[in-house]
């Protein structure tokens, strides 16, 4: 259960309703022992009756109060099973949104170095699945584990009005019953479970994957290979969920026996009582079917040690891989470092820096470099020389196995990671875009942009015919990741995010990528004049498709050298 301790600390900021919510399933609980133990009281008491009226002798009953009763348990019992479903089900949605948003939270603050780890299917079972058999913790294994034992308790008290010694002897049998098979559900659960949800992870990231590259399977007469795969998992996935079900029902059907067999031998023992004068008849027959009516609050203890399991199982994954949360002694608190110049640039100092990546290549040998406070450095090479790792490292998005970065002279590693990204700017090779609209996407930069300026940095990257060419304008929705958008005008409109920023340090990682070569001198005298004084690195294979720069390096074999 310790890996459960996280989110049942989230269950305190919702106690009074899910205080409320358990009782609700204990009033129904014990309005079902008792609607049974008295409509058998109240039949046996009334047919005993009858027997003595027609055999001559005087008898009473009063119907209206057990009469009154039972449909006073009835009505009891379906009201508070509604409300129960009612509180509880709003609780848990409540709770579900509480755990995705701190989840979010959590993946949002991975390092990009990690990050790669995570393949979007992952995030998505993550964020989807995982967090939604969470939702099993409480509704489904702690409460009724809970009133479980209550209406164990209640039906021994009950029994004890007929004889103490039965009583007691039914209460403990029940009670170790129900913990046995509660242990057995989650010492078994704690393996399966494990099991199903990294199956079932594995599952959904394939899927993603065989979706997303279809085309590229297609191409490569691949498809039916990894359709295949993809069925082979959905086959071990389906096994493990169908051999948990097994274990459920199995264990269920135990516990139903073993109710059954407790009421069999409880009556067995009321009828010997009720021969030797020790009870009425009516509370003879009232004992074994009290026993009867925890049939439905016990018989989910299975269910709930494996629903319990499951929640652990999503838990233990759920903490995979997210950020633990640094001392402050650890915690980068210094801001950014402000240059001895009047200009916007920051000087760069790159020294003895080595790196590794992927599958253990050495990116980066002993690299050095200085970058003067407002220079426009261009840097060059082959796909996989290490640019963008470099990039990376500047940017503080992920750190050198040796050597030391500075930033006017501050070390990257402490400076604040929030003000590390308000000073730099950096248009990566992959172009991210929003599901909103073309505003909105730029606004991600400066939200408070007027309209004017939107339009300039539209101007500035050749779009802004583009958009009055749109029935909405700004309005214009780009569709997911700018599909509604080309390759080149999704470049573009990141680009026009960009320069809506005033950084300290720009990186331009191939930034005429997808370009004509008029609309890539356009841009690029824009550029000149938006980036004086700030420090700029352009990154590219060819110097001809980049903007002009004051110096020139070439990066291979992990070194920089003049070009």
């Amino acid at each position: 259960m310790h890996d459960l301790k996280p989110y049942l600390k989230l269950l305190r900021d919702y106690r009074g309703q899910l205080g409320l919510g358990a009782l609700l399933m204990l009033v129904t609980a014990a309005s079902g022992i008792g609607l049974l133990a008295l409509s058998g009281w109240f039949i046996t008491a009334t047919a005993v009756t009858g027997a003595l009226l027609a055999a001559g002798i005087a008898a009473t009953l009063n119907i209206y109060i057990p009469g009154g009763g039972i449909r006073t348990f009835a009505v009891t019992r379906t009201a508070a099973r509604y409300f129960e479903r009612l509180v509880n089900h709003d609780t848990v949605l409540k709770l579900l949104r509480d755990l995705r948003g701190r989840v979010f939270r959590d993946l949002a603050t991975l390092p990009a170095a990690e990050m790669p780890r995570l393949r979007s299917g992952e995030l998505l079972n993550r964020l989807t699945t995982d967090i939604d058999r969470l939702d099993g913790l409480f509704l489904r294994g702690l409460a009724p584990t809970l009133i479980a034992g209550i209406s164990v308790i209640l039906v021994m008290l009950l029994l004890m009005l007929g004889d103490l010694r039965v009583g007691l002897a039914a209460g403990a049998v029940l009670m170790a019953l129900g913990m046995i098979m509660l242990w057995r559900a989650w010492h078994e659960g704690n393996t399966t479970t494990l099991a199903l949800a990294q199956s079932s992870a594995e599952l959904r990231a394939g899927v993603v994957d065989h979706l997303s590259g279809l085309a590229e399977l297609k191409a490569f007469g691949s498809l039916q290979q990894h359709r295949q795969r993809l069925l082979c998992k959905a086959d071990e996935a389906q096994r493990i969920d169908s051999a948990m079900n097994a274990r459920i029902a199995a264990g269920e059907a135990i516990m139903t026996g073993g109710i059954h067999l407790m009421a069999t031998l409880i009556l067995f023992a009321a009828l010997t009582l009720h021969t030797n004068g020790a009870i009425a008849g009516a509370i003879a027959v009232m004992m074994p079917l009290a026993v009867m009516a925890l049939l439905e609050p016990l018989g989910v203890l299975p269910g709930a040690g494996w629903h319990m399991a499951r929640a652990r199982a999503s838990a233990v994954r759920l903490q995979q891989d997210l950020p633990t949360k640094p001392s402050a002694a650890q915690h980068p608190t210094r801001e950014w470092p402000q240059t001895g110049s009047n200009g916007r640039g920051a000087e760069i100092e790159m020294d003895a820096v080595s790196l590794t990546r992927g599958a253990g290549a050495r990116v980066l040998r002993e690299l050095c470099l200085k970058v003067q406070p407002g220079e426009r450095l261009g840097i060059l090479g082959a796909s996989g020389a290490g640019k963008s790792s470099l990039a990376a490292l500047i940017s503080g998005q992920i750190g050198a196995d040796s050597g030391m970065i500075t930033i006017n002279s501050c070390p990257v590693d402490a400076i604040d990671p929030t003000s590390m990204r308000q000073h730099i700017a950096y248009l990566t090779q992959q172009t991210d875009l929003f599901s909103t609209s073309i505003a909105g996407n730029l606004r991600i930069a400066q939200p408070n942009a007027s309209e004017q300026a939107i339009r300039e940095a539209l101007e500035a990257v050749a779009l802004d015919e583009f958009v009055r060419s749109c029935p909405a304008g700004l309005d214009t929705w780009v569709g997911e990741s700018g599909t509604e958008l080309s390759a080149g005008q999704r470049r573009r409109l990141a680009l026009a995010r960009l320069l809506l920023r005033d950084p300290s340090i720009v990186i331009l990682d191939e930034p005429f990528s997808g370009l004509d070569s008029e609309t890539a001198e356009h841009i690029a005298c824009h550029l000149q004049a938006w980036s004086k004084g700030r420090t700029m690195l352009l990154l590219g294979h060819d110097r001809e498709a980049l903007p002009a720069a004051d110096r020139w390096l070439v990066l291979r074999n992990g070194q920089l050298r003049l070009d």
